[in-house]
């Protein structure tokens, strides 16, 4: 009876326009943690890409379920240039550390940015707080072209018979690249690398025939895949996504654990936030991630959720551990010491 009338009591309440629909749903675990005058202002989720990206969309649709579970207010603002570079060196040595500002950032963090930030700053100026989703890299030939049908292992046999030949489409720079360096390295195998602005433009060119294989995420690939113009052959991921059931991972099929490339989502604060703060923002993001209505969301996007990340019980850790695997290329390579 008395959680009846509380739910009817809300109701009224939104009705009469003295509290709103968000603060309805709030969770009471969330509630729970809430710090004293805290949050005084709107909470800015920074994005350090343009808006209509897949980071972009990722904080938008994370910010209505934030506000939801919470009853804050959460604004979202793209800080961009420099390829991240200024939304990332904000984040690590400009934004109050008061729990004012939340980063929703990816593993090109520790990647890319990391190696640009010429010592400005290091992972450890920020602490993660949550995990979100990810993306997993996956490798596609032409749905009627001469590769159709091939496995990974006679791709790769076939760059090595006949060095050069095979045509793959790369972002400089990018986990495109560090992927086809990274098999050509360990297999002997030799492509002819040819460079796009990013994974989309790739892919197109590998529909209309100008490459023979092709790099980039489901939601990039899904329209042409469905149209079976492309066929997708290994995905850069440590499991099989669900929704490609029958590709097998490029470890799988070459018997590694190294070939891991994927965009792993998640949130961070600057250091030095108060903890008491940094909780409550990490419970809200946790609640958030288990509202259906969300999940769906990313699911249409394409993305899939990392078993180990969602179920973390310190998710600093579980994603540093990601970060180390990726460095460890780097630093194999030559890129940092």
């Amino acid at each position: 009876m008395k959680r009846h009338t509380l739910k009817t009591l809300g109701s009224l309440l939104v009705a009469a326009g003295l509290c709103s629909p968000a603060l309805s749903q709030v969770d009471p675990a969330v509630a729970k943690l809430k710090p004293k005058d805290f949050p005084s202002q709107s909470i800015e989720y920074t994005v350090v890409y343009p808006a209509g990206g897949g980071m972009d969309v990722t904080a938008r649709l994370l910010a209505k379920s934030v506000e939801k579970v919470s009853g804050d207010k959460i604004v979202v603002n793209n800080r961009t240039g420099g390829g991240g570079m200024v939304g990332h060196t904000f984040l690590a040595t400009q934004a109050k550390p008061d729990g004012s500002t939340v980063g929703v950032v990816a593993n090109l963090l520790w990647g890319d940015a990391l190696l640009r930030a010429q010592g400005k700053w290091q992972l450890s100026d920020l602490e993660t707080i949550g995990y979100l989703n990810s993306d997993a890299l996956i490798w596609l030939v032409q749905g009627d072209g001469p590769l159709k049908g091939k496995s990974l292992k006679e791709i790769m046999q076939i760059a090595r018979d006949k060095p050069g030949t095979l045509r793959v489409a790369t972002v400089p720079g990018t986990m495109w690249e560090y992927l086809v360096e990274q098999l050509e390295a360990n297999t002997g195998a030799k492509f002819l690398r040819v460079p796009f602005q990013g994974g989309g433009a790739g892919i197109n060119a590998m529909a209309g025939g100008n490459v023979d294989l092709a790099q980039g995420f489901y939601s990039e690939f899904r329209g042409l895949f469905d149209a079976g113009k492309v066929a997708p052959v290994a995905v850069a991921s440590t499991e099989r996504l669900s929704y490609l059931k029958d590709v097998p991972t490029f470890n799988e099929q070459l018997g590694a654990t190294e070939y891991t490339w994927q965009v792993v989502r998640f949130a961070v604060v600057p250091k030095g936030t108060p903890a008491d703060r940094k909780a409550y923002l990490g419970a809200a993001i946790r609640s958030a991630m288990k509202d259906p209505e969300l999940v769906a969301e990313y699911a249409k996007a394409g993305v899939f959720f990392d078993g180990k990340l969602m179920n973390s019980g310190d998710i600093a850790k579980d994603v540093n551990e990601y970060a180390e695997r990726e460095r460890a290329f780097y630093m194999k390579t030559g890129r940092i010491k």
